[in-house]
């Protein structure tokens, strides 16, 4: 009978125990980053070597990857060759001669037994780099850079990146900087994406609603990331259906777990059940219209056509928001107005729903577009200082997009309110009051 028991018993721990053994979780992986390929690029070298810095610096802070730095460089059209003799070393048993040359570099034996040796090798090559002198005098300059990603143990390329940044600045050597300092954003968000880089993991514990999760700063988790829940049946077909019940929200990171909030998950989450990264950008753009009753002027309601950008990345309750946007008062037809703003807003979760409060400090100017050519350096004028606070309801219809319903206070105060400095047509009143509209939101 105590046998029978016994039986029983570990067959029911096997049961509560089984999803934990489908769980995939993701560890770091090796990769050798290769410099900078740049041969038919007219690009300075001290250019070269602020794009190779960049660049290896996104491999080592994401993360996920133990990284190998190789000093040679291979051109795109290399890539082939490269591949072939790795393919010939590995299948073929070649034996590794003391110096292989592949397009213009050469690799000893030892180089080419610590790439064999790892899982993942990365070929950057930069395809397209430009300089020129606007008609307004700034300069643009602007980088494009191809990334090949090549899996050795197989010797095939499976995946590749496209890159391309641009900036404009009145010096020419601070748009290239700036151009080269937009690539981090840009490459880490393509890593994200291919599919075998994307984080995978296991829910450890639920507690109402957050759940603990396996992996956390020793992945380069951030707070504000996105896990969809997943789960897995096999059909009739022996085919695999894979399917997305519910969306969690990283709050809390330590070492090795990390704290999530459950969005949404039909039926529940459950201790055991796979996660999957949602790899974004790291921002939300909520494009929306609120009509303000003005109580300084005591006229028509004004209408305001607003976008207003948050950072989700490596924030959760707390982001900062910025803003633009356009009010249509009575004397845009002599001026083009907007403010601009900036502040932050507090999220609280409640399911699908969100409720924000938030708060931002700005700039109102106006564009002159009716003045001759010969007068356009005055067409830019300031015209408010002002604020807004608002709270904002919304309802997250997918994990992508909200519905946004808006309300608040404005007051936007003008910097000429007895018209010195401007003629009567030109005055851009105060203005005030308590407004309402919405929009949407998108998460991208």
């Amino acid at each position: 009978m105590k046998a029978l028991q016994g039986i029983l018993l570990i067959f029911c721990l096997v049961l509560l125990t089984l999803p934990l053994f489908g769980q995939v979780v993701s560890k770091k992986q090796e990769i050798a980053v290769f410099s900078l390929g740049y041969y038919k690029s007219n690009i300075p070298a001290d250019v070269v070597g602020n794009i190779d810095e960049e660049i290896k610096g996104v491999f080592i802070n994401i993360g996920r990857f133990d990284v190998l730095g190789m000093t040679q460089r291979l051109e795109s059209e290399d890539v082939n060759v490269f591949i072939d003799n790795i393919k010939a070393f590995k299948e073929e048993n070649v034996e590794i001669p003391e110096e292989v040359q592949m397009g213009k570099e050469f690799f000893t034996a030892a180089d080419l037994n610590r790439l064999i040796g790892s899982f993942i090798v990365v070929i950057p090559s930069v395809t397209s780099y430009s300089r020129e002198q606007l008609d307004n005098g700034k300069y643009r300059a602007a980088v494009k850079t191809t990334f090949t990603f090549l899996n050795v143990e197989t010797a095939k390329a499976f995946a590749h990146a496209t890159v391309e940044t641009e900036a404009r600045d009145e010096s020419l050597s601070k748009a290239v900087r700036a151009a080269i300092n937009r690539i981090p954003l840009q490459l880490t968000y393509e890593i994200r994406k291919i599919a075998e880089f994307q984080l995978r993991t296991g829910i450890l514990e639920v507690s109402g609603s957050e759940i603990i999760m396996e992996l956390g700063r020793d992945l380069g988790i951030k707070k504000g990331d996105e896990f969809v829940i997943v789960t897995s049946r096999v059909l009739d077909s022996g085919k695999t259906l894979t399917q997305e019940k519910g969306l969690v929200i990283i709050k809390e990171i330590s070492e090795e777990v990390s704290i999530g909030k459950i969005i949404y998950a039909k039926g529940g989450a459950r201790v055991g059940e796979q996660l999957k990264e949602v790899p974004r950008l790291g921002f939300e753009t909520a494009p929306y219209v609120h009509v303000v009753r003005d109580t300084e002027l005591k006229s028509e309601p004004i209408v305001i056509i607003g976008l207003r950008q948050t950072v989700l990345r490596g924030f959760y309750d707390f982001r900062p928001i910025v803003g633009l946007e356009v009010p249509l008062i009575p004397n845009i037809i002599w001026g083009i107005p907007f403010n601009f703003y900036i502040g932050g807003e507090w999220n609280n979760y409640l399911g699908r729903w969100q409720i924000t409060p938030m708060a931002a400090v700005g700039m109102g100017a106006a564009y002159l577009w009716y003045l001759p050519d010969d007068a356009k350096d005055y067409a830019f004028i300031f015209t408010h200082l002002g604020g807004e606070a608002q709270l904002t309801i919304s309802y997250l219809v997918n994990k992508s997009i909200k519905f946004v319903f808006e309300g608040g206070y404005m007051h936007w105060f003008s910097m000429d309110p007895t018209g010195v400095i401007f003629d009567e047509p030109l005055l851009f009143h105060s203005y005030k009051g308590l407004f309402a509209g919405g929009g949407i939101s998108i998460k991208y």
